[in-house]
């Protein structure tokens, strides 16, 4: 969409969407925490990583139709907008650099995370690109590029937020199982 109400549109819609993802993971946080004997830093590090990345999206989303609301002229918004989004990008990567703790995780996941901060040092890159006027021209397709990328960074840890309880449930019933089995045999 090159014209401005439609890039008016996507932003609100990365507003709602953005909070409505943090909302659910904040419910979603609640329930298993109750339930759950022990909270793993995995668990916590994937719910900071919704709540700030999906909040700072909504922050920079009406931060950018803000300054459209004061007729700041559109390649100025999203030069403005796409340097901030590094910003933030560049400090989402190094929060999450800092709490990761590869000790405790499985090979294809060391890969996932290593290749998804690759695609977020991507963007860093894209916005800054973006926000000088070197190969983009200042324009909107690269702002919401990034904001898709946080927005599937959103997803990746609200998948994983909502199925490690289940998947460690399903591991503790198939590891209890060969007891089970044994059992059974001696009657």
């Amino acid at each position: 969409m090159d014209t401005l109400p439609g890039q008016i549109e996507q932003l609100l819609h990365i507003i709602e969407v953005s909070i409505i993802l943090a909302g659910f993971a904040a419910m979603v946080a609640t329930f298993q925490s109750r339930k759950m004997e022990s909270i793993s830093r995995g668990h916590v590090v994937s719910l900071a990583m919704i709540v700030y990345i999906s909040l700072c999206s909504a922050l920079l989303s009406a931060f950018s139709l803000t300054l459209l609301n004061f007729h700041v002229e559109a390649k100025h918004v999203w030069s403005i907008s796409s340097s901030l989004m590094g910003i933030a990008t560049m400090g989402f990567i190094a929060y999450l650099w800092k709490k990761r703790h590869f000790k405790f995780v499985s090979p294809i996941m060391k890969f996932t995370y290593y290749g998804l901060f690759g695609i977020a040092s991507s963007i860093v890159i894209i916005s800054t690109l973006n926000a000088a006027g070197i190969v983009f021209e200042r324009e909107f397709g690269p702002y919401f590029l990034a904001y898709i990328c946080n927005l599937f960074f959103v997803g990746f840890a609200f998948a994983r937020l909502l199925m490690r309880p289940l998947w460690k449930s399903v591991e503790k019933k198939e590891a209890s199982r060969p007891h089970i089995e044994r059992a059974r045999r001696r009657r």
